[in-house]
């Protein structure tokens, strides 16, 4: 507590606590690092006159996202890409090492009006974050958040697409360089995020580890519908059974503003789902309470970059 002499003769302190007491009350993170999954292709929502417009009509002319001022989205290493296996260039990368990939207990699921986005509570034990190291990758990076794309039906989804070929939908598994401090850091230099791309396939059946992620989807039907989810989701379980093969590229952020800042690993080896499993998704609601659908970015030129 402040001596009264002391708040007698500094009014201009008084101000600042007032004004710190009011920012407290109106809920605003101290710090953006509170939340660091929302630096990742959503915290543009907020920002820019993708306000107030649905994702459904922003995706339907992406061509234009270029023209957005300060955009990357018309750069020369954009993503997604449409990966032609002839034309790669095989090379061998140490086995990738996932750390901390077990049973993730409360987890946040955000229905953004862009996506279904899963991340960890703000307090989350520092020392049981998931990362990823080995594959390739120059360092340590660590869990940001995870999210998905899908389409209308099971016809097209994914964002990547291999020798033209889309799958019903994509899992992003995103994580960002230690190596720079903090998530936001990361998003400045080139190699700031790793994105692991994981396909979806429609199988025969249910798949049991995929029920954690979509069991309370219909808690958050609505944009801006957010939920804690009751059941542990293994990170291990949602990744391919074959994660030695892959495809590495340089690439983008899918959303505006495209920031060229995304070490890419796309799967070849598809993560099998149901259909009702899948129709969870596409039963999500935009901004304007329409089905949340197609919420992919067509695929960008490849200009002079190599696929490995």
């Amino acid at each position: 507590m402040m001596p009264q002499s002391s708040l007698t003769c500094c009014p201009f302190v008084m101000f600042i606590v007032f004004v710190l007491l009011l920012i407290s009350a109106a809920g605003f993170p101290v710090s953006d690092e509170a939340y660091p999954s929302s630096a990742f292709e959503h915290w543009i929502y907020g920002k820019s006159n993708l306000k107030g417009t649905s994702w459904n009509k922003w995706y339907a002319n992406s061509g234009a996202w270029a023209n957005l001022t300060g955009s990357s989205c018309g750069g020369k290493q954009q993503s997604p890409i449409n990966i032609n296996p002839r034309s790669s260039v095989r090379k061998t990368f140490p086995k990738f090492r996932f750390h901390n990939y077990g049973n993730i207990d409360r987890m946040i699921l955000m229905n953004n009006g862009h996506t279904a986005m899963y991340s960890l509570q703000r307090k989350f034990p520092k020392g049981r974050i998931p990362y990823i190291t080995g594959g390739g990758l120059n360092g340590t990076y660590e869990f940001a958040q995870f999210h998905l794309h899908w389409g209308n039906d099971s016809t097209r989804g994914s964002e990547h697409i291999i020798a033209s070929k889309s799958y019903p939908g994509e899992l992003h598994l995103v994580h960002f360089n230690t190596k720079y401090g903090s998530f936001a850091d990361a998003t400045a230099h080139s190699d700031g995020l790793a994105v692991l791309g994981i396909f979806l396939k429609i199988g025969p059946g249910e798949n049991p580890y995929f029920r954690p992620v979509v069991d309370q989807l219909g808690d958050v039907l609505q944009n801006h519908d957010e939920t804690i989810l009751t059941n542990l989701v293994s990170f291990k379980d949602l990744l391919p059974k074959q994660t030695t093969s892959f495809y590495r590229y340089s690439g983008s952020l899918t959303t505006p503003f495209c920031q060229q800042i995304v070490i890419w690993t796309v799967f070849d080896t598809p993560v099998e789902v149901s259909e009702k499993q899948m129709n969870k998704f596409r039963k999500l609601e935009n901004l304007e309470g329409e089905h949340l659908v197609n919420n992919f970015r067509p695929s960008q030129k490849m200009h002079d970059r190599t696929v490995f």
